[in-house]
């Protein structure tokens, strides 16, 4: 039923995350005390509407503070909930007396005037304090994992951050600290077990976003970021190695399948970590971040067991290279792959010139990588980088039963694609003898309008990007895997050390970027 209940989910674009039958399940159950607490700190007089909204706002990096909140959702919503938390759970959960009172007025919450700075900090450490005491109470009483009830505040409320990443950020000395006075004042809570155990350890949360699931002899691996879009980071690319090495050594597993949770396989790296590489001069570390990406793409790469990339939504950058280190992707019609890394200013650094050269040849993998072009599953599976094509509502039995019959069609079984349409002459105009008139953008005069298309994409692309890939899938095509990946890595500090890679990271969803060759 529950794994039902997930495709169900999964179908209708939504993001599950998995609770016992309790009050408040795992998002209300923390997120109706954060509004009855900003209620009882107005009845207490520490701070006025303004300033509890704008403090709220700025401690949970959220654009609505607990009382626009309120008269957006409805005050009567807010009155309800606490009341049926406070009957189930105690008076701690129950209604704040101001909220009972505007629930009687029927009126919304008055919420303009100047915010008091000076008061943030003591409405943060309630605000917080609260959401850190419940979500202690979440996982002593076993009602959701860690994972989840962050991905409940994310996905479902829009927090930039989970209660457990952010007591995380602030240390779990600095959270003890602030649910104790909680605890304190009412005589129903005692300290979560949980956090006393974290506090008398001295160690941060272990919040999973790789997962593991065993079905049949098959481990299933979920990348569970949907908020960030399953997007790269060193956490994640450490733990999804330490869940495939588990996984590719225990010996009931027969095959191995990575997945996206939500709406995407993996939507690339944390562009953010790079730039805060660069702004900090520390380019060693994303050089460092790549070569462990690396190794473990090998490894993925040589298991002797089946691995098979489930590939529903987006795969870009790291992501599309991830796939292609599975024997076999079985995408849905509505995947799509591609690499964007030349249009932000650098270039694909987990094997994305190399794999793609060995799978699609030189060629299309230049026009893939100089345009960022973004492929459908259909034109992936024409190509030779996707395999099979299956409809939504078939993907999970149809990969179990691939698992199962040890006969999967893979890269290295499968023989090379015929190419037809305009993929023959793409070919031919990202060969040997046409590739320059594409980079240098003088077949932006061609005759054939989508030659001249191509090369207009490509002028807008970072020029530097443009020429290191190619120079590194001409270098690298001729050698052997393991050299060519290298020669990807031998380039990354050149190019993020080029003004174009920060212009190009920093302007990404504000504007084009505007490249200078340098």
């Amino acid at each position: 039923t529950v794994a039902q209940s997930r495709r169900f989910a999964n179908l209708t674009g939504k993001t599950a995350i998995v609770v016992q039958d309790a009050p408040g399940f795992a998002v209300n159950r923390f997120f109706v005390p954060w509004l009855n607490e900003a209620v009882r700190l107005l009845d207490e007089g520490v701070a006025d509407i303004p300033t509890i909204d704008a403090a709220a706002k700025k401690a949970f990096r959220i654009g609505m503070g607990p009382f626009l909140l309120m008269n957006v959702t409805g005050v009567p919503i807010a009155y309800h909930s606490t009341g049926t938390l406070g009957d189930e759970l105690g008076p701690f959960y129950a209604s704040a007396p101001g909220l009972e009172a505007q629930f009687e007025k029927g009126q919304n919450w008055p919420v303009d005037g100047e915010a008091d700075e000076a008061k943030f900090q003591a409405v943060a450490d309630r605000l917080q304090g609260v959401v850190f005491l419940v979500a202690g109470q979440i996982l002593d009483e076993g009602v959701a994992s860690m994972t989840d009830v962050d991905i409940g505040a994310k996905v479902g409320l829009r927090w930039a951050r989970g209660p457990f990443e952010m007591m995380n950020l602030l240390g779990i000395d600095r959270v003890y600290g602030l649910v104790k006075p909680i605890v304190d004042g009412w005589d129903d809570l005692a300290m979560p077990a949980s956090i006393q155990a974290q506090r008398d350890a001295g160690q941060n949360w272990d919040i999973r976003y790789v997962t593991r699931e065993d079905h049949g002899g098959v481990a299933y691996l979920t990348l569970n970021r949907p908020e960030a879009m399953n997007a790269l980071n060193e956490t994640v690319v450490g733990q999804l190695a330490e869940v495939f090495d588990a996984a590719d050594a225990d010996p009931s597993v027969k095959s191995i399948v990575i997945a996206g949770a939500g709406k995407a396989f993996i939507a690339g790296a944390d562009i953010g970590y790079f730039i805060k590489n660069i702004k900090n001069n520390q380019i060693d570390k994303t050089v460092a971040f790549t070569a462990y990406g690396q190794e473990l793409l090998k490894r993925i790469d040589n298991s002797p067991k089946l691995v098979i990339a489930r590939m529903d939504g987006l795969a870009l950058g790291g992501g599309a290279e991830i796939a292609l280190c599975a024997d076999t992707i079985v995408a849905t019609p509505q995947a799509t792959m591609g690499f964007p890394e030349t249009g932000i200013g650098i270039y694909p650094g987990l094997g994305g010139t190399q794999r793609t050269a060995r799978y699609v040849g030189p060629e299309l993998a230049k026009y893939l990588v100089f345009t960022g072009r973004v492929l459908g599953a259909e034109d992936a599976r024409r190509i030779g980088l996707v395999e099979y094509v299956v409809d939504p509502g078939e993907l999970d039995g149809f990969i179990q039963e691939l698992a199962a019959s040890g006969k999967a069609v893979t890269k290295a079984s499968r023989g090379p694609v015929e190419l037809g349409g305009d993929w023959l002459k793409i070919k031919d105009w990202f060969g040997a003898k046409n590739v320059g008139a594409m980079i240098d953008g003088s077949a932006r005069n061609d005759p054939d309008p989508l030659k001249a298309k191509t090369a207009k994409t490509i002028v807008y692309k970072a020029p530097l990007a443009v020429r290191l890939a190619n120079r590194i899938i001409d270098e690298g095509y001729p050698l052997p895997l393991e050299e060519g990946l290298q020669k990807e890595l031998d380039h990354l500090e050149e190019i993020f050390s080029t003004e174009d890679a920060l212009e190009g990271l920093t302007s990404l969803g504000r504007k084009r970027p505007e490249y200078k060759g340098k």
